[in-house]
């Protein structure tokens, strides 16, 4: 059994990408899309599992670009476009490690000075949450000027815990990208 269990995470490591159906390269065309470079609204760069991706928002403005680029559109990275999307990632982690509180123990020794706060949430062991890579984006589109539409949008990938940590967040960048994507076509194609 114990033999098992570095073949299954091997396993879900090599889970494959969530597919988006491509869009019609003609959906956007004549629409014109100022773009600019998304806000990072992250507490920090941490993406968990001891992992940094402090570039993670000019990746999320080079998978917009080429998103919405690929349905037809012409995008710009200006702000006073006719149609203006801002975006901001606003988390990027690999999952919820052990969030809850944890129950009152009686009675509480006294620890060394090394020793993590026992009021606060602590790290699992074994990244129990990390399963799943999860990117936050908040997208706002603009028609000269006026709010056409708000939302938040969340794309995932499966994982094993930290096993390919950057490759599953920027697996999971591009599903959001995607969906805001999709989400965004037919409010675009009323132009």
């Amino acid at each position: 059994m114990k033999a098992d269990i570095p073949v299954l995470a091997l396993i879900a490591a090599c889970t494959p990408a969530h597919v988006h159906s491509p869009p019609d390269p003609r959906a956007l065309r004549g629409v014109t899309l100022g773009l600019p470079v998304p806000a990072d609204a992250r507490p920090t760069p941490g993406i968990g599992c001891g992992q940094l991706s402090q570039d993670l928002p000019l990746r999320a403005h080079k998978a917009l670009v080429a998103a919405f680029s690929d349905a037809g559109a012409s995008v710009s990275n200006s702000d006073r476009e006719r149609w203006v999307l801002t975006v901001a990632l606003r988390e990027a982690t690999m999952g919820e490690e052990n969030t809850r509180a944890r129950p009152p123990a009686s009675p509480v020794q006294p620890t060394g000075p090394d020793a993590p706060p026992l009021d606060q949430p602590q790290a699992s062991i074994v990244n129990s949450g990390n399963a799943t890579a999860v990117v936050v984006l908040d997208a706002t589109l603009t028609r000269s000027g006026d709010t056409v539409w708000t939302g938040t949008i969340t794309g995932n990938a499966r994982s094993a815990p930290c096993v390919q940590a950057i490759d599953k967040v920027r697996e999971a960048l591009l599903d959001a990208v995607d969906e805001l994507r999709d989400r965004l076509l037919p409010l675009l194609r009323r132009t």
